[in-house]
Formats: C-alpha cells, structure tokens, sequence
C-alpha cells in the first residue's frame, strides 16, 4: 500500500471514529422540560429493548424515599430493563475534588443500587469532571440537556432538556459514550463478574 492512501485510510478511520461537531443530524425533538423530563424518560425507559447507555453528572439513589423518588424510579427502570435482555451501561462522575465530594458520595451509592441491580457503573479519572447528562436509548433516542437525576433538579429547578429521535445523532453519542468509557480507571461490577 503506496504512503498517500494509507494516510487517506488512516484519516477516514480517525474521521469515523470522531465524528465532527459540525454535523448535522435529522430527527424528532421533544422538549422535557420541568416536570415532564421524569414522565417522558420514564416512559422511553419501560420501552426500551436493546440498550440504554447513560453518563450523569449526579445520580442521586434516596434509599429513605425508595418507592416515590422520580431518580430512584429511574434507576429501577434501568435495573429492570437490564434484567428483560437490555444492555445498560453508565458512566458516573468521579470528583478527585473535595468541593465536589457531594456529588461523589451520591454517584457511589447511586452505583452500588445499581451494581446490586446487575448493572455495572464505570466512573470518569477523579481528575476529569464529567458533566454530561446525556442518555442513549435503542440506539436511536437521545436524551440530553441539563436535569441531574436528584430531587432538586426533578422536583425544584428549571431544567432544560430535550428527547431527540434521531438514529444517526445516536449513533454519534454511542461513539462518545465509547470514548469516555476507555478513560474511566474504575467501575462497580455486580457480584460475581
């Protein structure tokens, strides 16, 4: 192979594998703002049926509100789909930061329901802080915007999220999702794996 179309080949890889900003990408939008992110994610999550992948800023598991907290309804929701067949993987935020230990302590106990769910959860290098609150279900459904799942950001705060359709916009997620999930140096596994 002469040096240009290896260089060529070399490039399309290295453009496939991180896709541009810049594109642009078809599909439904439907805002989840408020109070109507819980009952739109929720209803995405009970369908899905053959992947959820998840990065979260701050997941928030109420053991003292088990049955009524909308974030542990999430979680559950997760735990169930993973039992039916679906693959759901989450990456947590993992602060090396004292003045973000709040959002630490919150993720690990959110990771160790979820863990004991069978799920397992990867965290991001304590020297990287990963903010995205992004969802990807069925490879096809995207779920980004700024709600948390804790009770502020479900129950108090103006939030602005949207539900897009779009499987390409996915499928550009799934591909970041992968990238972040090589950095992260630790995970909660379910016992026995």
């Amino acid at each position: 192979m002469n040096k240009k179309l290896l260089i060529a080949a070399f490039l399309l890889t290295i453009t496939l594998a991180y896709p541009r900003s810049e594109e642009v990408f078809e599909g439904r939008v439907f805002p989840a703002n408020n109070r109507d992110y819980g009952e739109l994610l929720t209803k995405r999550l009970k369908e899905a049926k053959k992947s959820v992948y998840m990065i979260m800023f701050l997941a928030s598991y109420y053991p003292e509100y088990r049955d009524t907290s909308p974030t542990n309804l999430f979680m559950d929701e997760l735990i169930k789909a993973k039992k039916r067949g679906v693959r759901v993987e989450i990456i947590l935020e993992q602060s090396g930061d004292s003045r973000d230990s709040h959002s630490s302590n919150e993720n690990l106990k959110a990771a160790m329901h979820l863990s004991a769910g069978g799920i397992t959860v990867y965290f991001d290098p304590p020297e990287k802080t990963t903010h995205a609150k992004l969802l990807v279900i069925d490879e096809k459904i995207v779920v980004i915007g700024s709600a948390n799942w804790s009770y502020s950001a479900m129950a108090k705060n103006n939030e602005a999220s949207v539900i897009i359709e779009s499987p390409e916009l996915a499928d550009f997620y799934i591909k970041y999702f992968e990238e972040t999930r090589k950095t992260c140096p630790s995970s909660l596994r379910p016992a026995g794996k």
